[in-house]
């Protein structure tokens, strides 16, 4: 028996403008939460990045940010697990990447955080610009980013319209600090301290709940994912999915554009 559904956001449970949830994807979930199964978002983005998600899907009891690097538990209401990139590795993370000039953010406490004077360096894959604005009302800029974030740990640091020719050396100097780096679309790089992952998240959440991957279903749609669909039973790739993403998960859904989450739902927690 399903008694855990985490879902992705971009790419899986949003639609294809990443800022709305379906009406079928909101009344398969709901009706799954009403008998019981808990909702877990998991996703790449910051706390502040979600409200618009919980707004539409009010019972959602987990989120897990950052790529599982910290889970807020809505009915508690605060954060229950948190894992950092300790301050040194952060330190020399950042110094890199603005020595390096590309357009990067990091996470702390929530929130997003990024070098004023480097906007120029961000060119936009894909994304809606509608959502691309409402990301640019969440993010925070500094004139010094090392001055802010002191002494402090980061839940994540994330790249932006990396080139091609530097992927592969900055995959490499964020492996060197023993990082956990995962791409999540063309030009990006993510990374969280080591042992970080949706599947740790996952895992936790589980261990907490006292049940087993036989009882949980994920969904997701890129890099990020590959952890936690490789930890569930009942995993799907979305159609719309990269095939490393396929690869890892046991099932295929229809794409998000055709409620592909909603479908699987119905089909194996509704029926």
């Amino acid at each position: 028996m399903i008694k855990l559904i985490a879902t992705d956001l971009d790419g899986t449970l949003m639609f294809t403008d990443h800022l709305t949830v379906t009406k079928r994807t909101y009344n398969a979930l709901k009706s799954a939460h009403d008998m019981g199964v808990k909702i877990a978002i998991t996703t790449g983005r910051p706390l502040t990045l979600i409200d618009n998600v919980t707004n539409q899907l009010p019972f959602a009891d987990y989120i897990m940010y950052a790529n599982g690097a910290c889970v807020f538990d809505r009915n508690l209401n605060k954060v229950i697990y948190s894992n950092l990139i300790p301050n040194d590795k952060a330190k020399d993370a950042i110094k890199y990447f603005l020595d390096n000039r590309v357009f990067f953010e990091i996470y702390i406490d929530g929130k997003s955080h990024y070098q004023l004077g480097t906007e120029d360096l961000f060119v936009n894959t894909g994304f809606p610009q509608e959502f691309i604005d409402e990301v640019m009302t969440t993010m925070n800029g500094h004139n010094d980013l090392l001055g802010y974030v002191g002494d402090r740990g980061i839940e994540k640091i994330t790249l932006y319209s990396v080139k091609d020719c530097d992927f592969n050396k900055y995959e490499q100097k964020l492996l060197s600090l023993d990082l956990t780096v995962a791409c999540s679309f063309k030009g990006n790089l993510e990374a969280t301290n080591s042992n970080v992952d949706k599947g740790q998240a996952v895992k936790g959440i589980c261990d907490i709940m006292g049940i087993t991957a036989d009882n949980t279903m994920t969904f997701g749609d890129a890099g990020n994912d590959i952890p936690m669909l490789k930890f569930a039973r009942y995993s799907f790739s979305m159609g719309n999915g990269t095939e490393e993403c396929k690869a890892s998960a046991k099932f295929v859904a229809p794409s998000n554009a055709d409620d592909g989450l909603a479908q699987m739902v119905e089909k194996y927690v509704l029926t």
